[in-house]
């Protein structure tokens, strides 16, 4: 395992990052990955549906950031054995550590490398993949403009005829239970769906737009002061790179 580390010491960004670190680690340590009862049950649905793309692909490369414990990039891994190569990053040590475990339960150890590096400092390589994957993790980067930096390096870290599958929160508020009344967002991007969309049609101006969709959602997720609301317009991107 890789560590690359932030020298950053904004107080609000440690506290964002400490709610966020809590909440998953919460549901890492109490559910088990593809068993009925949490977010990790299957992976994403949009993901799942590309497979068929990569299908005559001798040789495919990935970069799942916000990789979390394999809820997506393991099952890629086990239905591309003999082919692909996945670098998976994610700011949780915990959660690089239990994707490790997962590989191996899995049988994709020799498939999957684990990274653990805030994704804005990860070191997206030009041209070098066929595949990118960021589902709900590129809205805590540090800031609004390493949010800009980091949709450009996954463009150009793409290879021709390459893909990326986005998904993204946008419009986010959260809501105290327990209280009955918002409270701060636990993200560092919190960015209006509208400004959002037409960020990644600016990034992504000359790809093939495979799906560009946005659907309100709304769940409960654990805060160290209890459960809360979280409602959120999810924008979806996925896109072709053509030159």
């Amino acid at each position: 395992m890789d560590k690359f580390i932030s020298h950053g010491n904004n107080v609000n960004l440690r506290q964002i990052r400490e709610a966020e670190r809590f909440s998953h680690i919460e549901v890492y340590k109490s559910r088990e990955l593809f068993r009925e009862g949490s977010w990790l049950q299957k992976p994403v649905r949009t993901i799942t549906d590309l497979y068929p793309c990569f299908e005559t692909c001798r040789d495919i490369r990935m970069l799942d950031l916000g990789c979390g414990v394999g809820r997506n990039c393991i099952p890629f891994a086990m239905r591309f054995p003999e082919t692909c190569k996945i670098e998976g990053v994610d700011i949780l040590e915990t959660a690089i550590t239990m994707l490790h475990e997962n590989c191996v339960k899995y049988g994709v150890e020799k498939n999957i490398t684990g990274h653990i590096a805030p994704l804005e400092y990860y070191p997206i390589r030009k041209n070098s993949y066929d595949f990118i994957i960021a589902v709900s993790a590129l809205e805590h980067v540090e800031s609004e403009t390493a949010f800009t930096d980091i949709l450009w390096k996954i463009g150009n870290g793409i290879s021709k005829n390459g893909m990326v599958c986005l998904i993204i929160n946008s419009d986010i508020t959260e809501i105290d239970l327990e209280k009955g009344c918002q409270v701060t967002p636990q993200f560092e991007v919190n960015m209006k769906t509208e400004t959002l969309i037409e960020l990644i049609n600016a990034v992504f101006c000359g790809w093939k737009t495979e799906k560009l969709t946005e659907k309100q959602q709304s769940y409960e997720i654990p805060r160290a002061f209890g459960t809360v609301q979280l409602n959120t317009c999810v924008v979806t991107y996925v896109g072709r790179r053509m030159d």
